[in-house]
């Protein structure tokens, strides 16, 4: 194992709240389909070691990164595009998953806190339209859409 996924597995391991909360974002910024794929012979162990934890979190429950970081490993061990995550979880920005050469975005609304982008992924092609909202936090909803 690298010493990246070491780390990873040692912190998801150690049922520290702050480490496993640090590993399940490292995970989630991930785009290392090696390491994540590696990563997921260990799931059955970390799901143990995570099951009951409280990982906090006052305007959002760190857990949904846990619950994120798990699916991410699941998704490369299955060899799942990163973008079938998406619709799943309110935390994926276009434009952060755009710089990271994701997707690219193909058109947006008028900037605003609430505004629509279109996306395709770079990778496998699929296409999306992606809900900005904001209350206390700005959160993103991906809708994949149909081919014609």
């Amino acid at each position: 194992m690298s010493g990246e996924v070491d780390a990873w597995l040692a912190d998801l391991l150690s049922r520290d709240t702050h480490r496993v909360w640090g590993a399940a974002c490292a995970i989630n910024d991930s785009r290392d389909r090696q390491d994540l794929a590696t990563l997921a012979g260990h799931l059955p162990a970390i799901q143990r070691a995570t099951a009951d934890l409280d990982l906090g979190g006052a305007l959002f429950p760190n857990n949904e990164r846990l619950r994120q970081a798990l699916a991410t490993v699941r998704a490369a061990r299955d060899g799942l595009c990163r973008c079938s995550l998406y619709g799943q979880f309110l935390t994926h920005d276009p434009c952060k998953e755009e710089g990271a050469g994701d997707v690219t975005v193909v058109s947006t609304s008028p900037p605003d806190w609430n505004m629509t982008y279109r996306c395709r992924c770079n990778h496998c092609g699929a296409e999306y339209e992606v809900e900005q909202g904001e209350y206390h936090l700005t959160w993103w909803k991906w809708g994949k859409e149909e081919s014609a």
